[in-house]
């Protein structure tokens, strides 16, 4: 598969939808071109942000990032909502069911539940319904605090591309995506707008997350990147099949809090076919590997000029999560490898 140089342009300022504008200027205009009530939903990050709008007569107030809050306020004419994930989803389930328009306002620059087709949390409890559609627009005061692990996000994703690649040759497990590649291969100092515009890209094209972004919801995006790189490049580096070491499962299971009967345990087939992989692909691995390892140091760079703090990973977490993620990791462990951490 061919790998692609191109990149999105990242210059416009409306990118499928997606606007960059002020948030005075668009609740105003919001308010100003839906009659009746408003239903204005943030969480308790986002809602200093928003507060001015909630001394509109025509605003009705709910804060928090349940579904379950919106729906027991009055019936609105449109919903706005502003904050991360959760409340973005909510306030898209609300109108989804009410019929009524949406404009969200991501406090992230990942923008997840912004873009999403199903999903939103009520009671607690994901409730798989059709998302609306949202009118999705970006304040860069909002998001801006944001940017260091934004930034960092396209790292990882650039790494669950990676990632899927390499589950590709040991697993036949479907391919990435070309157009995912044409976004990310050019991540060195992308300014805010093009940071939002390229996560705008891989959520519209439902980008999966690899495993790095269960083991960044413990540590961040960018210590995630660096000692996932590191296993990746360790592995394909140095990494043999041991023969006589076969990994404690039941045991492992129990450390990463899990049931036994959740683990996927390869067969001897399996076992057999990935070692010969590994064998036969290992340069084509290491190629991929190092174009990400020869700007490392600019990702660095640039990541603490944004404000990021450069940490490293438990290392307990990054033993679990073979158990946690079925990804790349746990091939690594099913050849004896884990343990050596």
């Amino acid at each position: 598969m061919r790998i692609s140089e191109r990149s999105l342009p990242m210059t416009k300022p409306d990118f499928g939808g997606l606007e960059f504008c002020t948030l005075g200027e668009k609740i105003s205009s919001f308010l100003a071109q839906t009659a009746g009530k408003i239903l204005l939903a943030a969480d308790k990050h986002a809602f200093p942000a928003v507060a001015f709008a909630a001394r509109s007569p025509r605003t009705v107030c709910a804060v928090g990032e349940d579904a379950l809050a919106l729906f027991s306020m009055p019936e609105a004419a449109g919903v706005i909502a502003a904050g991360g994930e959760e409340v973005l989803r909510a306030a898209r389930l609300y109108a989804a069911v009410r019929g009524i328009p949406c404009l969200i306002f991501p406090a992230d620059c990942e923008l997840r539940g912004a873009f999403e087709r199903t999903g939103a949390k009520v009671k607690g409890e994901l409730f798989p319904h059709p998302l609306a559609d949202a009118a999705v627009c970006i304040d860069s005061s909002l998001i801006a605090p944001s940017m260091a692990e934004g930034y960092a996000g396209l790292l990882l994703c650039r790494l669950a591309l990676f990632e899927r690649r390499a589950l590709m040759r040991f697993d036949g497990t479907a391919p990435p995506s070309e157009e995912a590649f044409s976004v990310l291969m050019d991540v060195e100092e992308p300014d805010l707008q093009q940071i939002v515009l390229k996560h705008a890209a891989l959520r519209r094209m439902g980008m999966e997350d690899g495993e790095g972004k269960i083991l960044a919801s413990n540590c961040g995006n960018f210590a995630a990147f660096s000692a996932l790189f590191a296993l990746y490049v360790a592995f394909f580096r140095c990494g043999s099949p041991r023969k006589f070491v076969v990994a404690d499962y039941e045991k492992r299971a129990r450390a990463a809090g899990i049931p036994f009967a959740d683990m996927r345990i390869p067969t001897e087939e399996d076992y057999t076919r990935r070692a010969l992989v590994l064998g036969g692909r290992r340069a084509e691995f290491l190629r991929e590997l190092s174009v990400i390892e020869q700007k490392n140091a600019t990702y660095s760079r640039y990541y603490r000029s944004l404000g990021g703090t450069v940490e490293r990973a438990p290392k307990e977490e990054l033993k679990t999560l073979p158990e946690r993620s079925n990804g790349l990791s746990a091939v690594i462990r099913d050849f004896g490898l884990m343990e050596k951490l």
